[in-house]
């Protein structure tokens, strides 16, 4: 299938999905080095649609590209349906990317205080991720959008990638810790 073509056939799973479960929101095509993204500040939904066809390819199971589409869809209104808690997380999200902005990430990998606001980061974003994902299993039951294991492995692989990260510099605020207290972080 041609570029042109997969982006139509793209839009309108989006579109469908959408339909669907009964969720108005606007969509916007755009290049964002992201699959998709729900913007709770403009109430939108973006999608790279070339992205979208990378991450699937990316994928250790690739599901079909609809399944994948939908799973994504479902997880961005999950977002849609979490917009209270990502609102109230706006003043200490703010202050945490006020102060990596003025200490680069080296130097906090270098003092545990600094440091903690990226594990702080990290949970906060792992926290909205997951509670996308349940919002999102719930929407699939209800609707019954997608099959079981093509979701559960959209969800698996996208929590992935958060964690890969997450795990790295756990790993670095453990050795931290370690060398102000003495101490190990249990896991």
């Amino acid at each position: 299938m041609n570029n042109r073509l997969q982006k139509k056939k793209i839009k309108k799973i989006v579109h469908h999905t959408l339909e669907k479960i009964d969720i108005s929101l606007d969509v916007h095509i755009q290049t964002t080095q992201v699959n998709m993204i729900y913007d709770f500040i403009q109430n939108l939904l973006i999608i790279d649609i070339d992205r979208v066809r990378k991450a699937r390819n990316e994928m250790n199971t690739p599901v079909p590209l609809e399944d994948y589409i939908k799973a994504l869809v479902l997880h961005e209104v999950g977002h849609y349906l979490d917009q209270e808690a990502l609102w109230a997380s706006v003043p200490r999200t703010l202050e945490i990317r006020k102060i990596k902005r003025e200490t680069p990430y080296f130097e906090r990998t270098k003092d545990l205080d600094l440091f903690q606001m990226d594990i702080e980061e990290h949970e906060m974003e792992y926290t909205f991720e997951e509670t996308a994902w349940n919002n999102a299993a719930v929407l699939n039951e209800q609707f019954n959008m997608v099959g079981w294991d093509s979701f559960e492995q959209v969800r698996f692989e996208s929590l992935l990638s958060y964690t890969a990260v997450y795990n790295r510099d756990l790993l670095i605020y453990q050795a931290l810790l370690k060398q102000k207290t003495g101490k190990q972080l249990a896991v």
